[in-house]
């Protein structure tokens, strides 16, 4: 249902433009469009490198009804400025957990170096059947991914994956990495609570303004896991939050180039 809403309001919004996005395949099928112009979005995530930009998630908001809450972006986009060339990679066959993280809205994420990190974010869990706050972190090379997509290469075994950690269930936080050190500062978290004895859905809400979350990651039998998880609730309590040595700078924004 997701993706046929997205096929159908997309296809509406680009009608003038001559091209549309798929927002849903039976395949790992790359589409090319000219141009570079997108719907207006909100809450996407975005990578940029060169003269591309990476787009993951968002919604597509209809500007003749600025009231009505938009539609859920279902495909990875790649944007070439300088080809003038836009490039959809539909979500179908992504790996489990990222093609649901990837269609959702307000991630935290941060691009350290060439490298891609999403946390988080909300949107319709498939497997659940409901909205919530996704517990799942998914980590890419930018420039590699951009490389494959261009030359119709694979790229899904590119995407690593933390899958099914609550502690990393947050929405509308800023995520920095600092040397091996992750900080998600400020965000919500939204989860629908099934009632026993009714089976209706609750939504619980928790406001996670003011609070820092760090964490680091490590591997343990081949698969990424969440470590050193600690979180300081204001700002007077920051400090203990603060490891001895960062090992490494903070993560510099780099603006796109256009020309």
């Amino acid at each position: 249902m997701r993706s046929v809403l997205s096929l159908l309001f997309v296809i509406t919004l680009l009608a003038p433009a001559k091209s549309q996005f798929i927002c849903y395949s039976d395949s790992t099928t790359i589409y090319e469009f000219p141009g570079t112009v997108v719907p207006p979005i909100v809450g996407e995530a975005s990578f940029n490198t060169g003269h591309y930009r990476v787009i993951v998630g968002g919604k597509f908001l209809d500007t003749k009804s600025p009231e009505a809450e938009g539609v859920y972006n279902c495909d990875m986009i790649v944007l070439d400025f300088q080809a003038k060339k836009t490039y959809v990679l539909p979500l179908s066959y992504f790996p489990p957990f990222v093609d649901d993280q990837f269609a959702g809205v307000n991630h935290c994420f941060t691009m350290d170096n060439d490298t891609a990190y999403i946390v988080g974010g909300f949107g319709f869990d498939l497997a659940e059947g409901y909205e919530t706050t996704f517990s799942t972190m998914t980590i890419f090379p930018v420039k590699t991914l951009i490389d494959s997509v261009i030359h119709h290469k694979d790229y899904l075994s590119l995407f690593q994956v933390v899958e099914s950690d609550n502690r990393l269930a947050i929405m509308e936080g800023n995520l920095v990495k600092i040397g091996k050190y992750f900080l998600v500062y400020n965000g919500r978290k939204i989860t629908p609570i099934e009632e026993e004895f009714t089976d209706r859905l609750t939504v619980s809400e928790w406001e996670l303004r003011g609070q820092l979350r760090k964490f680091t990651l490590k591997k343990t039998a081949g698969y990424l896991e969440v470590d050193e998880f600690q979180v300081c609730n204001t700002s007077k309590v920051f400090y203990q939050c603060m490891p001895e040595n960062w090992t490494g700078e903070p993560t510099r924004v780099i603006e796109i180039d256009r020309n």
